[in-house]
């Protein structure tokens, strides 16, 4: 993450390809405003966590974030949901980013990752705004800082993992977790160029990574690989799954994926 190193005309390319990406895929992607000095709001996972309530109402649980650069997005961000008829219900009371938030599918409960961007306290508020049981697990690994870099959980409960990423009893709380039914290990090489920041849309995986062995093991459980060109967000810290907030759907029998995401800072 050097200052300075991102181009931002490669930047907006790059950014339009990905949403692109997605809607070909089949998802709908709503669009929030870029928050004018606050270039790491373009990874707009880490703004809230989403849901879309069994009633059809989309709620959201405003982050907290650790760091003074991020704080500065929120109040935006917060207006900008609501001018989309999403219901911003509270904000979180202890440190938390998005991107240590791992949904399960169906929104039956979720993994919190703390020790450098969110708080192991957090889990307190989400399991408040979901309604659900949330396991919380330690990030032990730097370079892998928030969740979204090192665990996954894909529709079928599959989870993509880097075991290097947790302590041992973080990752013995994966392996017996009942939200989850398989695990893939992800090597750390690869996770370390994003092999589990990923976004999936149904059949197809939509990611950034060079990821071979991740790529094989995908594609043998049935799986689309389609690899973007995102090197310029690499740059930033983050990938794929960074640049999207999933609308996790409590709804019964849901086919189509939403997800919402920034403009390009150069539009």
């Amino acid at each position: 993450m050097r200052i300075g190193s991102v181009r931002a005309s490669h930047a907006v390319r790059q950014h339009e390809t990905f949403v692109r990406a997605l809607e070909v895929a089949g998802a709908v992607v709503d669009v929030v405003p870029f928050v004018h000095g606050a270039y790491d709001s373009v990874f707009s996972k880490d703004n809230a966590v989403l849901v879309e309530r069994t009633h059809g109402a989309t709620e959201a649980l405003l982050a907290r974030p650790r760091h003074a650069e991020r704080r500065s997005e929120q109040l935006a961000r917060a207006d900008a949901l609501a001018s989309l008829g999403v219901r911003v219900t509270a904000a979180a009371e202890a440190p938390l980013e998005g991107g240590d938030v791992v949904v399960l599918p169906g929104a039956r409960g979720a993994l919190l990752g703390h020790g450098f961007r969110s708080s192991r306290r957090a889990a307190r508020d989400l399991e408040r705004f979901l309604e659900r049981d949330v396991t919380s697990v330690e990030l032990r690994e730097p370079r892998l800082y928030h969740l979204d870099m090192a665990l996954t959980v894909l529709d079928d409960a599959t989870a993509l993992v880097c075991e290097e990423a947790f302590t041992p009893a973080s990752m013995r709380a994966i392996e017996s977790h009942p939200g989850i039914c398989a695990i893939v290990r992800v090597p750390f090489r690869e996770a370390l160029r994003f092999g589990v920041n990923l976004v999936q849309v149904g059949e197809t995986i939509v990611w950034g990574a060079t990821a071979p062995a991740t790529t094989k093991a995908l594609v043998a459980r049935g799986y689309r690989v389609h690899r973007l060109t995102l090197e310029q967000f690499h740059r930033a810290g983050g990938s794929a799954a960074c640049l999207v907030s999933r609308i996790h759907r409590q709804t019964h029998g849901a086919t189509v994926d939403l997800f919402m995401t920034e403009r390009s800072s150069a539009a």
